[in-house]
């Protein structure tokens, strides 16, 4: 992807804010969190808690996924030798 792309990608993405709160984003053209501003206390420790085991499946996922094409260019490689 150039760079003018990018810039213009980029563009027209909604632009985001960080809640306070639970520290997800959500779009500055509203008022208030879409994820945590209905929740409790309580409520908003459990969002908080699936979000950072999301987190850490998603981590996961991607060392798998980096193992997996390291893998996949040491064969490449192997076999651009023979």
């Amino acid at each position: 992807m150039s760079l003018d792309m990018s810039i213009s990608w980029r563009s027209k993405q909604p632009k985001q804010k960080r809640c306070d709160r639970c520290e997800l984003y959500y779009s500055e053209f509203l008022d208030k969190c879409t994820h945590c501003s209905d929740l409790n206390e309580a409520q908003l420790l459990m969002l908080k808690a699936k979000h950072q085991e999301s987190l850490k499946h998603n981590a996961k996922l991607g060392k798998y996924l980096f193992i997996a094409a390291a893998v996949i260019g040491v064969l490449l490689f192997v076999s651009f030798l023979w």
